[in-house]
């Protein structure tokens, strides 16, 4: 009897490990992929040197979403259901971009850079439930982890 209780209790040590490699893998392969979406927005940015988004052309705007369409939700496959607020100038299905401009001195707009936000999101079931008993009543829904990764354009100089 003694030797089945510690199989079993073995067993079960050795599946708790593994549930933890897996989410410490799964975190990081989504890491992985938001950092590597982040990277192509700003690529795409500098490389068309866009001075403004909202004062994009029907054309260009269209160019920019196909672009985003194929790369980030066909090839890398992102699509966070994240609202990105009222602090960006644009934002699509996880992407976060907001235009900065560069003044001098006298006020005059030089030119623009973009700080380009992407998330990812984690959660794990049993966490979620043991965050929900301290809410104090909110419906035991806890919320789930979001992770915010940002980066910068270089400076784009008007001309």
């Amino acid at each position: 009897m003694r030797d089945a209780f510690g199989g079993a209790f073995a067993i079960k040590i050795f599946l708790v490990f593994i549930i933890i490699y897996m989410f410490f893998t799964a975190i990081a392969l989504n890491y992985a992929r938001a950092f590597k979406v982040k990277n192509k927005v700003i690529d795409y940015l500098e490389d068309n040197e866009i001075i403004t988004i909202d004062g994009m052309s029907a054309a260009q705007f269209e160019k920019m979403s196909r672009y985003f369409e194929n790369e980030i939700l066909d090839r890398y496959n992102y699509d966070v259901d994240i609202d990105c607020g009222g602090k960006t100038s644009y934002c699509y299905r996880g992407v976060g971009i907001k235009q900065i401009d560069i003044k001098s001195g006298k006020s005059d707009n030089l030119g623009v850079y973009y700080r380009v936000e992407t998330y990812f999101t984690w959660q794990m079931p049993f966490i979620k439930m043991i965050t929900a008993l301290g809410n104090g009543g909110n419906g035991g829904e806890a919320p789930s982890g979001v992770v915010a990764i940002s980066g910068e354009t270089r400076p784009i100089i008007k001309k």
